[in-house]
């Protein structure tokens, strides 16, 4: 592929904020993949929108590992957004550590919207929203991988509150396909069992 091509390819992968001349890629680009966020200012403004749409219910953590996991950012670089905005009141950190844009900075949501890739806004705050749910799937239902010698066993448990609706045991060879057996279930313990109870009714017919 020529130089040319290469060329053309990045650009297509450019929003139109991103071809402006005024704009300055100056945010290191370590894992973040083509069409993330390339500049140190529009980093700022992702974290912004995303705690004005998530007020009260994000923290910097879920903030930084959803950019890093959905490679629009760099992890050093949504860190250090998050803490330079801290710092200059921009957003402030409440004591259970989730964030919230102050009063002031609540007028400029709209003008945060027209700077940024809608496809960039709507990928930033699904990210969130997977890492939050399964935040809350760890707290509300248990897994535990049990060590017998040459093989695991993954227990798996859908709570409602005091009540295990299902306990699923599941053998694994090796301690990586048990963590992802876990992982796995954690990101929807409720779609687990909702296709696991409709298998079980379609076998009657």
């Amino acid at each position: 592929m020529s130089i040319n091509e290469n060329k053309e390819k990045e650009l297509e992968a450019m929003s139109e904020n991103e071809l402006d001349s005024r704009l300055h890629f100056d945010a290191f680009m370590g894992g973040v993949k083509a069409g993330g966020l390339r500049s140190v200012s529009s980093i700022h403004l992702m974290v912004c929108y995303i705690i004005a749409n998530l007020s009260g219910k994000v923290t910097a953590d879920v903030i930084s590992n959803a950019l890093t996991e959905g490679e629009l950012a760099n992890y050093f670089e949504v860190n250090n957004a998050i803490a330079k905005l801290i710092k200059n009141g921009t957003i402030k950190e409440n004591k259970d550590k989730t964030l919230e844009l102050s009063s002031d900075s609540n007028a400029e949501v709209e003008l945060i919207e027209k700077d940024l890739p809608y496809t960039v806004r709507v990928i930033g705050i699904e990210l969130c929203q997977k890492i939050i749910a399964k935040e809350q799937f760890r707290k509300e239902n248990k897994t535990e991988i049990i060590d017998n010698g040459d093989y695991y066993t993954v227990e798996l448990h859908v709570t409602g509150g005091s009540t295990d609706f299902m306990k699923l045991s599941l053998f694994a060879p090796t301690m990586e396909q048990a963590e992802m057996i876990k992982e796995k279930f954690l990101t929807n313990p409720a779609k687990v069992y909702e296709n696991l109870i409709s298998s079980i009714f379609e076998n009657e017919e």
